[in-house]
């Protein structure tokens, strides 16, 4: 029979330290809110129970969730008064006694994987409680895990470490699961003996102990349970991902010239045989797909490039954009809320914004669509087989026809029809012996 697994994930806390009128599970890593990464990280380890333990000042995010993660339910924890009464309050505010266990996370772990919440979710419906520990070889700060025959025993905080334990290494990284037998009872046995009179969850290692439970242990990597809470923190939690990212990637087939160089956001697809130079920066819906050539200082966003398409130097695609198979996007190039088909080549300084560009088109250097006319954005459209000259202005809305010719420096105002050429720029005009007589001997 499966076991229901429920996960309480703690958010409560003012996040002061963060210096920002955002609540702090709301600060992203990879372009995602931390709290966004924690909910589909559980949901991937099979949990889709979900709690979220919030203030009573937290309508942001009760909100977001509302919006983006409907399913997860929320409970307010009237008081900051500590993880355990958060826990606590959970049990006050909603009847679990159909959960077989329980599985505590904190909202500003975003690097926690997957497979270390499945390990917890399995260990709760065994264990009565399970820690997960790591080793720091800079412990100060955590507290110690204290073992007797390799068991778990109890957990010193720092202030309480003496010279025998203080050099312990292996630290309590916070994230617990509890088989759910009377849990919310045995909650109400801890106890508040601290500095800052808080009720501690840690502190069930010894409310387990002391009625005969079983208590264990999960070791992890430190930085998987690293918890933000300044913009620092934020900054190398954020390289952090950004480095599992440029791994995946690469273990997946794409080339990265330089990878630190290169930024990615959480939801970047990349197919095999992609080619990525350096100082690179990916926004939001990217989807890149097999031999595409991305070059040094290009900023992608909103786009999907397909096969064999070059995107850069110096390039910027925006807002809804799809290359088509082969394209070639180079350098100053902007491409905002377009659709190019195969073969389309726009090689030098350009923008493209709000068009329709047919296959295998030629896009001369200088050429400008000019969608905007101070109220509406209006759409360009630029047929098959079709050759824009240098210094071209399209004012749109505006239609090329297939196989036209557009003369350079030409400011185009009107349809033009297929197989023709059109010319608007001025007659050349020359004066002879001007510069003498305007110079004269000089």
């Amino acid at each position: 029979m499966t076991k229901k697994i429920t996960s309480i994930i703690l958010a409560a806390g003012k996040g002061t330290r963060m210096n920002s009128s955002s609540p702090k599970p709301l600060h992203a890593v990879a372009g995602k809110p931390m709290l966004s990464h924690i909910i589909e990280n559980i949901n991937a380890a099979s949990i889709n129970d979900i709690i979220v333990v919030i203030n009573n000042d937290s309508d942001d995010l009760k909100e977001y969730l509302n919006k983006n993660h409907p399913d997860v339910r929320t409970s307010i924890q009237e008081n900051q008064n500590g993880t355990g009464d958060a826990v606590k309050s959970v049990f006050n505010n909603y009847d679990l006694s159909d959960s077989d266990g329980v599985v505590v996370v904190f909202g500003d772990t975003p690097l926690l994987r997957p497979e270390t919440i499945q390990k917890l979710s399995e260990s709760s419906v065994k264990s009565d409680l399970t820690i997960m520990v790591f080793e720091s070889d800079n412990p100060k700060g955590y507290g110690r895990i204290i073992l007797k025959d390799k068991k778990l025993h109890s957990i010193v905080e720092e202030i309480n470490t003496t010279e025998e334990n203080k050099n312990i290494k292996l630290c309590n990284g916070g994230v617990m699961a509890f088989k759910n037998n009377d849990l919310g009872k045995l909650l109400g046995l801890l106890k508040n003996d601290n500095p800052k009179k808080e009720f501690i969850l840690s502190d069930m290692v010894e409310v387990i102990n002391n009625q005969g439970g079983l208590s264990e242990y999960i070791q992890c990597e430190e930085l998987e349970i690293f918890g933000v809470d300044t913009k620092i923190g934020l900054a190398k939690a954020e390289k952090e991902f950004q480095n599992r990212l440029r791994e995946k990637f690469m273990s997946e087939g794409v080339t990265l010239l330089d990878p630190e160089s290169v930024f990615f956001q959480s939801d970047t697809v990349i197919e095999e045989n992609v080619l990525i130079q350096n100082n690179v920066f990916f926004g939001k819906n990217v989807h890149l797909k097999s031999g595409v050539t991305v070059r040094s200082f290009s900023y992608v966003e909103e786009a999907i490039i397909h096969e064999n398409a070059t995107i850069g130097p110096f390039s910027r695609l925006r807002g809804n954009v799809s290359i088509g198979m082969d394209c070639k996007i180079g350098n100053f190039v902007e491409v905002k809320n377009s659709t190019l088909a195969k073969d389309v080549k726009a090689s030098h300084l350009s923008y493209l914004g709000d068009s329709q560009i047919e296959e295998n088109a030629n896009i001369g250097a200088g050429t400008i669509t000019c969608n905007y006319d101070g109220v509406n954005k209006n759409k360009t459209h630029i047929g098959k087989n079709t050759f824009i000259g240098s210094n071209t202005s399209l004012v749109a809305p505006v239609e090329i026809g297939d196989n036209a010719h557009i003369g350079a420096g030409s400011v185009i105002t009107k349809n033009v029809e297929k197989e023709s050429l059109v010319l608007t720029r001025a007659p050349l005009k020359t004066v002879s012996n001007w510069a003498k007589k305007f110079l004269g001997n000089n």
